[in-house]
């Protein structure tokens, strides 16, 4: 045999016996998960989702158990075609690599378009077209807050003031926030009655006398964030009534009856054990003139008409509302909120309804 052949024989050996093989290794030991890719915010008139993932990883965007879409990342981003999805869908994405190994999955929620905004996150060209051949028509300093109109391709088309422009998505970040999730709903205790997961409290169920929780921790983040947001607006929230013993009730109680007579004092103070404060999830709220505190007239202020309109946003309802206390067993209370959640909060508040309405459950 000729000493070409020998060496054609060599290297046909090193190529099939070596190189393929040791391959095929290395993909079968890849078990490192592909990063959880980012989803860029959605709104109810977007017909695609994008976002950051591992180049070459495959994709998937599910609601529920429904895929409604799949794309290939390229350069380190995807976009996926999907139908138009309503208000509140919750979408979660995750991405399957070349050796199917699955990453952690993020879950966004859709919002209103005109609720989606974007911030620069520098200072960025405003374009009048998703080109950077196009012309500028404003640069946007860093921490401007755009309004979000549509996207074609990985420009978004954004609104500020009377202006309308292109801007690179890579340089803008969303601002809208998750309401469902931003807030969760607190922790179940052992004490209590518990129905769909939450603590009902009122005239019908108590707590015992050693139920003694204090604020609760996660409804306390909610209160700190409804009352910044409020500030920022110049409207002044005062949450001036929190956690209640069960001793300090029965002292307020006692006086109450003894001042108005039992009837009158039942229509507006808990008896000891059946007040909400002793759960740590109740508050109550004033504004700046504190001649309203504690009255009908708090409802007609700007402090609480803007608690009314927003306060489910960070996760509390009116507890006692106008024409109720046939149901709740308490007067129209427009000071009166109670923690349950973000996603909670803003089903109630959409339902009309009160918390026992909501759940089923009788009020007294």
């Amino acid at each position: 045999m000729t000493l070409r052949k020998w060496l054609v024989i060599a290297i046909l050996g090193v190529l099939i016996g070596t190189s393929l093989p040791e391959n095929k290794v290395l993909a079968g030991a890849d078990t490192t998960p592909p990063n959880t890719p980012s989803i860029h915010a959605v709104s109810d008139k977007n017909t695609a989702i994008s976002g950051k993932a591992e180049s070459k990883a495959h994709v998937f965007a599910y609601v529920e158990s429904n895929r409604i879409g799949e794309a290939t990342a390229k350069n380190g981003v995807y976009t996926i075609q999907v139908a138009k999805q309503k208000v509140g869908t919750r979408i979660k994405v995750f991405a399957i690599d070349a050796a199917k190994n699955k990453s952690k999955s993020k879950t966004i929620t859709v919002v209103k378009a005109d609720a989606l905004k974007y911030e620069a996150t520098g200072w960025v060209n405003m374009r009048s077209g998703a080109s950077t051949s196009d012309k500028v028509i404003t640069v946007l300093p860093k921490g401007t807050v755009v309004e979000y109109l549509g996207k074609t391709g990985l420009w978004y088309k954004v609104k500020i003031g009377t202006k309308t422009g292109f801007v690179s998505s890579a340089y803008l970040k969303s601002v809208t926030t998750d309401p469902v999730n931003r807030y969760a709903a607190p922790a179940a205790k052992a004490s209590g009655t518990y129905v769909r997961g939450v603590l009902v409290v009122n005239k019908k169920y108590g707590l015992p006398a050693s139920f003694n929780p204090g604020v609760d921790a996660t409804a306390q983040k909610g209160v700190s964030a409804m009352v910044a947001a409020a500030a920022k607006q110049g409207i002044h929230l005062n949450p001036f009534s929190t956690f209640r013993s069960y001793s300090r009730q029965e002292t307020l109680y006692t006086n109450y009856v003894a001042k108005y007579g039992k009837a009158d004092a039942d229509t507006f103070s808990a008896r000891p054990g059946h007040s909400e404060h002793q759960s740590g999830l109740a508050f109550d709220f004033g504004g700046s003139d504190q001649a309203h505190w504690l009255k009908e007239s708090f409802g007609g202020t700007i402090e609480g008409k803007w608690l009314a309109g927003n306060a489910h946003k960070y996760g509390f309802v009116l507890r006692y509302p106008k024409g109720k206390a046939s149901i709740t067993g308490y007067q129209y209370e427009p000071w009166h909120y109670r923690y349950v959640g973000s996603a909670l909060a803003a089903k109630v508040k959409v339902s009309g309804k009160t918390l026992e309405e909501f759940l089923g459950v009788k009020g007294k």
